[in-house]
């Protein structure tokens, strides 16, 4: 699973010094460049961002080695380069007149500001629209992939192709969407398809795991916050489909650093995320949850053989016909869970099963199978109480 994506770029040139001016710039691939000003005993030495889009901020390892020039820096050297002007690294003095001097320059170049300090008054929104609901599948210190420098990251579990939007504004400093491929092998480590956000503060969100062309998205452009930028899906070093989200700041020594960000939610104006919670936008004029199973999460479904629950809005049933009962919490809980089942004109004993939810079950189902026996032709009621308070009512008629 990709968990952040960073462009290096390497180049070892040789090169004379006396051909080089400010107007004959040594270009690396990702247009990070290089240029020597001649001085009275040497050359000054500079970097330059030629990039298309300068204002895509970018923190640059430089590495110099030289031959017949001496500098008063030890490399690497570390810079940030936030826009095209040219930043001065140093004076390079000659050595000896008489002998041909030369220099290689090596670069790593991370997108974003290792300098940045994030600005934690930001309240991040969820990264989906309003209607959609997404339990969180691995949030931060998650065993499985949240550890070391991703340690601040979140998976939110939800369909591929489902809607993202930007959970901060900024401005789109790299996409990737050509990859089809999702699972749990190294190979996929550097092939999930993502968006980079960069903020304002310097930092950067990461967008990671979309859909093949789930990305709706440019390099530069400025987005805002609850803008669509893509679709999630199942690409890259993966368990299932989710979209993965960070806020990092590249660190020096290879790596990035991720950063603990709060959100908006249904619960609070501003919280952290917790693992296994199920979140959805918050509505204006609606009040927090104040359970966790609400009650359109309550649902009577037909099953038929392996097949997964359907019909969870019918209310006629055959004999012989499986259904289920199915509770999907908003958290983890503990609970106690009654049913009671009875039948006009009670040609059948009502029937009542009692049970404990543990913290792990967040999804309870409970299965039924209609026996082949006519005195179960009528029409039924089944009534749902959690911890002794009756949460709903089910209404079903069974058919020969």
């Amino acid at each position: 699973m990709k968990k952040f994506i960073f462009i290096f770029c390497l180049l070892v040139s040789t090169v004379s010094a006396q051909a080089i001016t400010e107007t004959n710039l040594v270009c690396l691939s990702n247009n990070i460049c290089t240029f020597m000003s001649p001085t009275e005993n040497g050359y000054d030495f500079y970097l330059v961002n030629r990039a298309p889009n300068a204002n895509i901020t970018r923190s640059i390892t430089l590495n110099l080695s030289l031959k017949n020039l001496k500098s008063d820096l030890v490399f690497p050297q570390y810079y940030v380069l936030r826009s095209s002007d040219p930043i001065r690294v140093t004076s390079l003095a000659v050595e000896n007149e008489s002998k041909e001097i030369f220099y290689s320059v090596s670069v790593i170049d991370y997108l974003g500001d290792w300098d940045a300090i994030h600005d934690d008054t930001v309240t991040y929104s969820l990264p989906f629209p309003k209607g959609i609901r997404s339990r969180i599948g691995q949030g931060y210190n998650g065993h499985f992939t949240h550890v070391g420098a991703l340690q601040y990251s979140i998976d939110f579990t939800l369909p591929i192709g489902t809607p993202i939007h930007s959970a901060r504004r900024g401005r789109v400093v790299q996409v990737v969407k050509k990859y089809t491929e999702g699972g749990i092998r190294n190979d996929l480590l550097s092939k999930a398809n993502s968006i980079l956000i960069q903020h304002d503060d310097g930092t950067i969100g990461n967008y990671a795991h979309l859909k093949k062309d789930g990305v709706v998205v440019n390099e530069g452009d400025y987005v805002e916050e609850g803008q669509l930028i893509g679709y999630s899906g199942n690409t890259g070093y993966s368990q299932g489909p989710h979209l993965h989200f960070e806020v990092h700041k590249p660190k020096k020594g290879s790596t990035v650093e991720t950063i603990p960000t709060f959100f908006k939610t249904q619960y609070s104006d501003r919280e952290y995320l917790n693992y296994l919670y199920l979140y959805w936008q918050p509505e204006k004029g609606i009040d927090p949850p104040n359970t966790d199973l609400l009650d359109e999460d309550i649902l009577l479904c037909r099953k038929r053989g392996n097949e997964i629950l359907s019909q969870c809005n019918d209310r006629k049933f055959r004999l012989g016909e499986m259904y289920a009962l199915q509770l999907e919490f908003n958290k983890p809980t503990i609970k106690q869970v009654e049913l009671f089942l009875t039948i006009d004109g009670n040609t059948v004993e009502p029937y009542y099963q009692k049970w404990n939810i543990r913290n792990e079950n967040l999804l309870e189902y409970r299965y039924f199978t209609i026996p082949k026996n006519r005195n179960f032709v009528g029409n039924w009621k089944m009534v749902i109480k959690v911890d002794g308070e009756e949460k709903k009512k089910f209404f079903f008629q069974i058919d020969p």
